[in-house]
């Protein structure tokens, strides 16, 4: 497994992180760190950087995880950035389970932000949050957000959609359009971009989308990337 050198326990307040580059290795979980009383049920050993990207077996970077976060939203961007790094992007990532307390305590809380190289230059910075909670869960407190007044239903005067429909066509809407949205994974795919407009390699790039060819970007689909869970 490979060194710790980017990853770090905040001594005061106990925050999780890695700071480095990733890299596609193999996924390793053996020797990782026992779990402790920090651990909820449901929770299981999370890597705040997977062991398949480059990050140790070590606390400073396996933290109680819920098992629907860690197989679930925070697994689809780690599929998300292999995939990246597959396809010659380079990533200098920045991790934080937050935990605000002291060091050994659950986090409540996963930030990522991933700077992204991809092979043809251009570059993007790619955000996310997670709460370290089962899914079920954060549904029960979205629907008691919901049940409070004027939770969804304030006035919005640029929300034109939103006054032309009753509240259960405009939720039912917004329920249909988050299930058509990309996965977390798609947000690591590559832009349309070459170059800066105008520019030689522009318009050769422009010219080679006309005659019909294309550059092949496809994934590797027969490499494995292994979900960072309990190895119990």
């Amino acid at each position: 497994m490979s060194s710790n050198h980017y990853s770090s326990i905040d001594p005061v307040t106990g925050n999780v992180s890695w700071n480095g580059p990733l890299s596609i290795e193999k996924g390793d979980h053996s020797h990782m760190p026992s779990r402790t009383d920090a651990y909820l049920h449901g929770d299981e050993r999370g890597h705040v950087n997977g062991s398949s990207l480059k990050g140790p077996n070590t606390p400073e970077n396996v933290v109680p995880q819920n098992s629907d976060v860690n197989h679930g939203a925070y697994y689809s961007m780690e599929q998300g950035e292999r995939s990246a790094l597959q396809n010659g992007a380079a990533i200098d990532s920045s991790k934080t389970a937050v935990v605000n307390s002291e060091p050994g305590a659950r986090p409540d809380l996963f930030t990522v932000t991933d700077n992204v190289t991809y092979s043809d230059g251009h570059a993007e910075s790619i955000h996310h949050s997670f709460t370290n909670a089962s899914y079920a869960d954060q549904q029960a407190w979205n629907d008691m957000s919901a049940a409070l007044p004027d939770t969804f239903d304030a006035p919005n005067p640029g929300n034109v959609l939103a006054d032309s429909m009753s509240s259960s066509e405009y939720a039912e809407l917004m329920e249909n359009t988050d299930a058509e949205l990309p996965g977390i994974a798609e947000d690591y795919a590559a832009a349309d971009f070459s170059g800066v407009p105008g520019t030689d390699s522009a318009a050769s790039d422009a010219d080679t989308a006309a005659s019909g060819e294309s550059a092949d970007s496809s994934v590797d689909s027969g490499s494995s990337a292994e979900c960072d869970s309990d190895d119990d």
